[in-house]
């Protein structure tokens, strides 16, 4: 008897097995659920970045007396580029500042719908 011989019968010996015993299979296990990673600092980062109006609007009335100041200064001088550095930080945060604002009310807007979902049932 060859050696494929016997392990072709003893495959079918346990299948036979397998087919005619009481046993179960165990279930095997079910997967974790995946719950995405959400980092805490990240999490304030975005909660203090949501500015009010009157935040935004103070921090746009900087950047106009900045421009202003700009205009008026000469373009080779020192005082130029670094007003419009500020200008340039002052434009991202402000950039920033607005998407985040924009996000949230957006993120409420869905949570009042779905509350009004949920008072429907």
């Amino acid at each position: 008897m060859s050696l494929w011989n016997f392990l072709s019968g003893f495959a079918v010996f346990n299948v036979m097995c397998d087919r005619f015993s009481n046993r179960r299979k165990p279930i095997p296990p079910t997967p974790e659920p995946y719950y995405p990673h959400c980092d805490y600092e990240d999490y304030q980062e975005y909660k203090t970045d949501i500015a009010s109006d009157s935040d935004i609007e103070d921090l746009q009335d900087r950047i106009d007396e900045l421009e202003n100041i700009l205009a008026e200064c000469d373009v080779m001088s020192d005082n130029y580029d670094y007003i419009q550095d500020q200008i340039d930080e002052l434009q991202a945060r402000l950039d920033k500042m607005e998407t985040n604002r924009d996000l949230y009310m957006d993120n409420l807007d869905d949570l009042d719908f779905l509350q009004d979902e949920l008072g429907d049932w």
